[in-house]
């Protein structure tokens, strides 16, 4: 509490961290260090490495060597620590820093019918029958685009509908797909 009420008490640190460098409190030892580093900032490198000196019979080797690392330089706030519990000025950032990533991924083109389908099933009929129109024109032999067209000019009773599609079907390929007569 005393820590957490003044971060820059340099002796309210120095004895937490040496309270927990002894059992039954060493799991706290790390906690201890990180605040100690973050009060101190880049000063103070020879009380950082005296304490660490310390602790290091009760630190896991991995929090260890973190602390090494940033002997030398500051541990600044915010930075991306090791998972523990015990530290009270750390901003308690866990894992990645960056909430949202980008991600690149092969998106299956969908088929021209496939997208008709889809406008269908959310009630788009003007859209789904545009859509199946235009495949149909580019790809005449393609059987079930022709089935659900004629599906939708029957159950819409769009009888000029289906006369005026089946003059562009003979004007630009000679003949109507069957089913249309």
């Amino acid at each position: 509490m005393q820590i957490a009420r003044d971060p820059l008490d340099i002796e309210a640190h120095a004895r937490r961290v040496l309270l927990a460098s002894r059992p039954p409190l060493t799991d706290r030892a790390f906690g201890a260090l990180v605040d100690l580093f973050l009060a101190l900032g880049d000063r103070g490198r020879a009380l950082r490495r005296q304490l660490l000196e310390q602790a290091m019979p009760w630190l896991d080797p991995d929090d260890a060597h973190f602390l090494r690392t940033h002997l030398d330089t500051e541990l600044p706030r915010g930075a991306q620590l090791p998972t523990q519990r015990w530290s009270v000025l750390d901003t308690a950032v866990l894992g990645s820093l960056n909430m949202v990533g980008l991600q690149r991924r092969e998106v299956a083109q969908e088929t021209p019918f496939q997208q008709a389908m889809s406008l269908l099933e959310y009630g788009d009929l003007a859209g789904a029958r545009g859509m199946l129109e235009a495949a149909l024109l580019d790809e005449p032999d393609h059987e079930e685009v022709n089935r659900e067209l004629l599906a939708i000019y029957q159950h819409s009773r769009d009888d000029a509908g289906k006369a005026e599609m089946a003059d562009k079907l003979v004007a630009r390929h000679g003949a109507l797909p069957s089913g249309w007569s």
